[in-house]
């Protein structure tokens, strides 16, 4: 029979894989776009700091009626002050 792939000797052999074989193309992956966002940085004339982005310290509106189809209901609910009708089976 065939062995599952969530079994003991399947994911052993994946995670020697994982750190054998394809170690290095993560790391030339992640080496590689890593100075593809210096040299966006130096374009964008923004010096890197602490390793991040600067962010603005701006606050954010969190009241209020949200977008989904919920709160949409349930504000067209509470504009007729009625409650709503649902199907009884």
């Amino acid at each position: 029979m065939a062995h599952s792939l969530r079994s003991k000797s399947k994911l052993q052999a994946k995670s020697i894989k994982r750190k054998n074989e394809f170690s290095k193309y993560a790391e030339e992956r992640t080496n590689r776009l890593q100075k593809k966002l210096e040299e966006h940085d130096k374009e964008q004339g923004k010096p890197k700091e602490d390793g991040g982005m600067d962010l603005d310290n701006k606050k954010v509106s969190t009241h209020g009626w949200r977008d989904s189809r919920s709160q949409i209901y349930k504000k067209l609910k509470h504009k007729k002050g009625k409650k709503a009708k649902t199907m009884k089976f």
